[in-house]
């Protein structure tokens, strides 16, 4: 392989030395380059070139194995000349006599002693030059020995007219071992100083296609330059490690970077002497922060020196601009770091990057590991954790959990001051609660104890009670907060804020605890102490909750904190206050609204490493989905959430998915799978809480299905026993009324079925268009004369179909319609209503309302695969047509649609019989339908406001 691309005027320099040489006009050729830049290949062809010429080579290669062997350069010199019996007889006494001189002060000045071996050897080679030309080739002259290095220093002086040419290569080196020598050398007036530099791209192209085919090399050219520097000993490397690998792939555009390119390097790395070797050690660790002036410090030598070693290692082509060309040259240097020398350096290092105002996520990367722990005096300690801390919260904002986590607990385990440590744990235990709420709890065990037995008054206090609580571990939160109760009048404002806030979750949350609470009513309206930031959000999304459950929120109030909510983005600090405004909507029925927000919120955790509050999102989700009919999207959800998070993570807030799951599955049919899931053990704590209230509302639907009313009656009535006690009777969060209503109905009670839901009628006055009135009215038909049934379940029809979207409670409600008709004898209408009831429970998967749809009725089945959630789905083949209905048409279509008759669309608009027909004639003939039975349903009821 040819070694002298891009050198042939280097070696035309060397050539045109020789026949001076020759003539008897000695001449010198100093070759110097970096490591690996060439100057071996490049005297060695100008040795071939010599030896062709007839003149006698005397190759010498200074290995640094033998630097401290006194002339062993001299030795190889000679012994490379064919010197007769007494001339060979006369070098050795001469070379035994200039050891036994021993070095003294030989690195400074030749002695007297040294002077007449040096003499001696000089006549040696001047007399043996007079036969024949020689040519002196040594390489790497750096490694010689001392005394070599003088002698040789005598020589150069010396040759002037003798027929002999010398020609040295050696590293370049900032401080070299001899720098007399390298100053002697340089200055002598028969020099010529040749270089050797990194190859261009186009050399190495060239380089590649003595190996490659020559359309690969030019595809890989750029590509190995990049990574070599240019440097021909490091791109040979490469050539062997893409040999090695066995790589054929013809579109390959990247070099395999392997064991010959490390090792290529750790070459480069020990011939390049100690001080460049110190830079190069020093640029590792300053990563992407080099520069002169902060390699100056860390050298402890002047900016000028440091940007000349910059410029060498740029040239040796491992670096380019102050950081590594590729990241295994980079840890080929670190690894050759030992531990202790690392770690010292490491800790100067970012003293050094904090001083300058480096980001403190570059210092922070210095004080891992063992860094920071070494000599660290008390001041010391401070910056490295607070630089520790703050690059934990840069590193937050990118989503980067894992770095923040690693650089909280090196903080935590620098800090000496107690109350700090705690600190640290406290946001430690919030990262981590994003991923594992398990991890967390750990954490903050640490400190639960000093909180139950000290004297504190720490705002972190309130977030140990919520995660304690969380966990089911009720005990230690009681008695951390009634001693902050009884110490509530030295606290300071913020943290007595923070308490009345804590105060208003608990009652919305964990009301059993609230009941040894109680909390102030005033902060629902009034802000307590200094609420601002964070604080503001949670204090919001607290009295919405209060509001919407405790039956004291209005509609505008709902819309007007919904609105100051939404502006927030989710963050540690925030994910708790957005699941509580998400759960108040989801209450007060604003499916919609909760559902594009909590969209809305899942990309943003996407990108945020959080399964856990993607888990509590995806619970959220899952709960809209139910509650809007998406029976199957409310079971993938529901199970996407557990799959984030395992059951011990979820604490008692698992009642939440458990719930979810129960309820789609009970309306799916699948009774089997929804009695799997209430098996799962739970704590006994969590029917002291809201979650508890959910669980158990699911599986009284479970006994319900199950055929178990009685059961059913007892959960239902113990769901409203604990919704009065704690003042959370809200039909948005359990329905219970209807349901206990519907086990009375199987029992035989109607009587006190009807109580009840004449009870539920009453307490949803001024919101009777929500779901849950829609419901509710399903059930309240259900109790009332047959004759009356068909007019209330078709408002109940209306309220599902306009203001929440409810498809399974629609299919519920229009089954019963159907049943209903039926029973009057009005059978065209009841198979009206039973194929529209077939589609919708088709469509959810509702196999309890498909079996009870008489055969007859039945609509063809639609495909699985086929169902989209309603949002999804695409628009009905006849919306184009709907579009050009006038408001008139669409209102009477749309009643029409849902099974109105003519006599009453026109009671309810307020027109004749004659108009209804009229329009209707209008209407079909615009849609391209036969009948009011083809009208598409859910394409015409947005069009009507009820």
């Amino acid at each position: 392989m040819n070694s002298l691309i891009e050198r042939k005027a280097e070696l035309t320099a060397l050539r045109k030395l020789i026949p001076d040489g020759e003539a008897g006009n000695s001449r010198i050729a100093v070759v110097s380059g970096v490591a690996g830049s060439g100057k071996t290949a490049l005297l060695q062809e100008a040795a071939d070139y010599i030896a062709d010429r007839g003149s006698v080579v005397a190759n010498v290669t200074c290995s640094p194995l033998e630097r401290d062997v006194p002339l062993a350069v001299m030795r190889q010199l000679f012994d490379a000349l064919p010197l007769g019996p007494e001339p060979a007889r006369q070098l050795t006494d001469l070379l035994a006599e200039g050891v036994q001189a021993g070095e003294g002060a030989i690195a400074t000045a030749i002695t007297p002693a040294h002077s007449r071996v040096a003499e001696g050897l000089w006549g040696v080679l001047v007399t043996f030059s007079q036969r024949i030309p020689v040519v002196v080739v040594i390489d790497d002259v750096q490694n010689s020995d001392a005394l070599s290095l003088m002698y040789l220093l005598y020589f150069l002086r010396r040759l002037r007219t003798a027929c002999i040419t010398m020609m040295v290569s050696h590293v370049e080196d900032p401080q070299p071992r001899f720098p007399l020598f390298r100053a002697e050398i340089m200055h002598l007036p028969a020099l010529s100083h040749i270089r050797t530099g990194p190859l261009s791209v186009v050399g190495a192209t060239e380089l590649l296609a003595e190996s490659l085919e020559v359309e690969k090399a030019i595809r890989l050219g750029a590509k190995f330059h990049d990574v070599s520097g240019g440097s021909p000993f490091l791109l040979h490397a490469l050539l062997r490690d893409l040999a090695d690998s066995g790589s054929t792939a013809p579109d390959q555009v990247e070099p395999v970077v392997g064991e010959h390119f490390v090792q290529a390097v750790v070459t480069c790395l020990r011939r390049s002497g100690p001080k460049t070797l110190e830079a190069m050690q020093w640029v590792a660790l300053l990563g992407g922060n080099s520069n002169k002036e902060l390699l100056a410090e860390c050298l402890g030598t002047s900016p000028e020196s440091a940007h000349r070693l910059l410029r060498i290692l740029e040239t040796i082509g491992v670096t380019r601009s102050g950081r590594f060309r590729h990241p295994a040259a980079r840890a080929t240097v670190m690894d050759g770091i030992s531990e202790q020398s690392r770690t010292e350096m490491q800790l100067r290092v970012a003293r050094m990057l904090y001083d300058t105002g480096a980001p403190a996520t570059h210092v922070a990367g210095h004080l891992m590991g063992q860094a920071g722990q070494v000599g660290l005096c008390t001041e010391q300690a401070v910056w490295a954790v607070s630089v520790l801390r703050e690059a934990a919260d840069r590193a937050l904002t990118d989503h980067r959990v894992a770095e923040a986590i690693a650089w909280l607990r090196q903080a935590h385990r620098l800090c000496a001051d107690k109350s700090e440590r705690g600190a640290i744990l406290f946001h430690l235990a919030r990262i981590q609660w994003r991923q594992s709420p398990t991890a967390a709890l750990r954490c903050l065990d640490q400190v639960t104890r000093p909180f139950t037995q000290e004297r504190f008054g720490t705002p972190y206090t309130l977030l140990l009670i919520r995660y304690l609580l969380l966990s089911g571990r009720h005990q230690e939160a009681q008695e951390i907060l009634h001693r902050l109760r009884r110490e509530a009048d030295t606290l300071p404002d913020g943290v007595r804020a923070e308490l009345r806030l804590l105060e208003m979750w608990l009652a919305v949350s964990f009301p059993a605890m609230a009941e040894h609470f109680p909390y102030d009513h005033s902060v629902l309206v009034q802000r307590g102490g200094l609420l601002i930031g964070q604080d503001e959000l949670r204090w919001q999304a607290a009295r919405l909750l209060v509001g919407v459950l405790d039956g004291g929120a209005d509609s505008g109030f709902i819309s007007e904190v919904e609105q100051t909510l939404r502006p927030y983005q989710i963050a540690e600090a925030t994910i708790e206050p957005l699941t509580t405004g998400l759960s108040a909507l989801i209450f007060a029925d604003r499916l919609d609204s909760a559902r594009s927000w909590c969209s809305s919120l899942m990309d943003d955790v996407e990108a945020a490493d959080a399964p856990t509050w993607r888990a509590s999102l995806s619970a959220l989700r899952a709960e809209i989905a139910v509650r809007q009919g998406d029976l199957k999207g409310a079971v993938r959800l529901a199970e996407q959430a557990l799959d984030d998070v395992h059951t011990e993570g979820w604490g008692l807030e698992i009642g939440s998915p458990l719930s979810t799951l129960v309820l789609a599955h009970v309306a799916m049919g699948r009774t089997d799978e929804a009695d799997v899931l209430l098996q799962l053990p739970v704590a006994g704590v969590m029917h002291e809480s809201r979650y508890g209230v959910q669980y158990r509302y699911a599986r009284a639907h479970h006994h319900l299905a199950a055929d178990r009313p009685q059961a059913a009656l007892r959960d239902f009535l113990d769901c409203g026993t604990l919704m009065r006690r704690w003042n959370l009777d809200a039909p948005g969060l359990a329905l219970w009324r209807p349901g206990a209503a519907e086990a009375q109905l199987r029992l035989g009670n109607p009587a006190r079925a009807k109580s009840l839901m004449d009870e539920q009628w009453a307490l949803l006055a001024g919101n009777r268009t929500s779901r849950s009135a829609g419901v509710a009215l399903r059930v309240c038909a259900a109790v009332s004369r047959p004759e009356r049934r068909p007019a209330i379940l078709r408002q109940s029809a209306e309220i599902l179909q306009g203001s929440c979207g409810d498809r399974y409670e629609l299919a519920r409600t229009l089954a019963d319609l159907a049943h209903a008709h039926e029973a009057l004898g009005e059978s065209a209408r009841a198979r009206h209503a039973s194929r529209k009831a077939m589609r919708l429970a088709q469509a959810c998967g509702a196999a309890g309302i498909v079996a009870s749809l008489r055969p007859a009725q039945t609509a063809e089945p639609e495909s699985e695969a086929e169902w989209q959630p309603e949002s999804e789905t695409s628009p009905a083949p006849q919306s184009e047509g709907i579009t050009g209905l006038s408001k008139a048409e669409s209102k009477v279509a749309a009643l029409a649609s849902m099974g109105y008759s003519n006599r009453e669309i026109g009671d309810r608009l307020h027109i004749t019989i004659s108009t209804v027909e009229q329009h209707l004639t209008r209407v079909y003939r615009k849609l391209a339908v036969n009948s009011r039975q083809d009208l598409p349903t859910a394409s015409l009821q947005p069009l009507v406001s009820y």
